[in-house]
């Protein structure tokens, strides 16, 4: 169980704060339509799983289109 507590928090947040604040008529207004903030929001978190990746994607193509090898210094042939 101790592996899963991570996805145990995340929903217990999730309801607490996202579908309990949703449930009262007053936050209507900024709930609907969700897919305007639950998919950026989704996307967040997939991005936040890899920090940095776009950036070190970009480096790499850059590094490749100087010739300048890897990010690390060495380069891929002598």
């Amino acid at each position: 169980m101790g592996e899963w507590y991570w996805l145990w928090s995340y929903l217990v947040a999730f309801w607490s704060t996202v579908v309990v604040g949703c449930a009262q008529p007053i936050n209507w207004q900024n709930c609907w339509p969700p897919h305007e903030w639950l998919i950026p929001y989704v996307q967040d978190y997939i991005d936040a799983r890899r920090p940095y990746a776009k950036e070190k994607e970009i480096l790499e193509s850059l590094g490749r289109s100087n010739g300048l090898g890897r990010l690390d210094g060495s380069q891929t042939e002598p």
